[in-house]
Parts: structure tokens; C-alpha cells; sequence
């Protein structure tokens, strides 16, 4: 007497989508994620450097400084935009702040906060916010 071959897959039939359905969600959540925290880690690297460029500027422009152009908010951000180029530009906020005032001697502090909106799927983070800030001493 033969024995009849059974198939071994026969009652699997519709299971690797039902598995691709469980798992796609979490795959795709934990890809977007990981390029929206690259995008935000190398915009946070920006405003780092943008910070400490503006401090520096800033301390060399002093009121008694021989440059032409003093420093002030306008030549800052001015200077500090095109060292943003991974923050969006709606949601870049620089306020150079100085005390008690730009004569030599004062401090200035740099603070540069950038939002960014996300959208990584399946997640309720919406917005996230990074930002840096330099201080130094106004030295002409």
C-alpha cells in the first residue's frame, strides 16, 4: 500500500502575509525614525557650529571694533543662516543676547533652537526641538 505525500506547506497558506502585516508597521516606524534622528542629529551638529560662529563673530565686532560692519542681530543671523543648512528655514530661531551690553568687556550668548516637524509613522511625535548656545567675551 502507498502512502499518500502530504504537504507540508498546505496549511500555510496566507501566512507571510499575515506576518508582513504584523511586522511592516514596526519596520517601516523604526526606518523613518532612524532618518529623521540622522536628519535632526547632523541639524543639531549645524546649530552647534552656528553658535559658536556667531560668538565668535560677535566678540571681534565689538563697538570698538575698526570693521566696518558691527555686530549686531541682523549681521549675525545673516552670517549664521547659510551654517543652518540642515534646519528648516521656517523653524530656525537665533537670538544673540549681550550683557549688559556689546562694549568691550560684555559677554554675548548665542542661542540657536531648531524645530522640526516629523512625521514618522504610527508615532505621536510631532515636533522635535534642538538647540545650542555659546557664550564669550567681547574683546574689540
Amino acid at each position: 500500500m502507498r502512502y499518500a505525500k502530504r504537504d507540508r506547506r498546505a496549511g500555510e497558506s496566507g501566512s507571510a502575509l499575515a506576518e508582513f502585516v504584523l511586522v511592516a508597521p514596526l519596520f517601516y516606524m523604526i526606518v523613518f525614525g532612524l532618518i529623521y534622528f540622522g536628519l535632526i542629529f547632523v541639524g543639531y551638529c549645524c546649530a552647534n557650529y552656528a553658535s559658536q560662529v556667531g560668538v565668535r563673530y560677535a566678540i571681534v565686532h565689538g563697538t570698538n571694533s575698526s570693521s566696518p560692519v558691527l555686530a549686531d542681530s541682523s549681521a549675525m543671523k545673516a552670517l549664521m543662516m547659510p551654517l543652518l543648512w540642515a534646519a528648516p528655514t521656517g523653524g530656525t530661531v537665533i537670538t544673540p543676547t549681550w550683557n549688559p551690553d556689546d562694549s568691550v568687556g560684555s559677554s554675548v550668548t548665542v542661542n540657536v533652537s531648531v524645530t522640526y516637524k516629523i512625521g514618522i509613522p504610527f508615532s505621536s511625535l510631532n515636533t522635535v526641538n534642538v538647540g545650542a548656545t555659546a557664550t564669550g567675551t567681547v574683546l574689540f
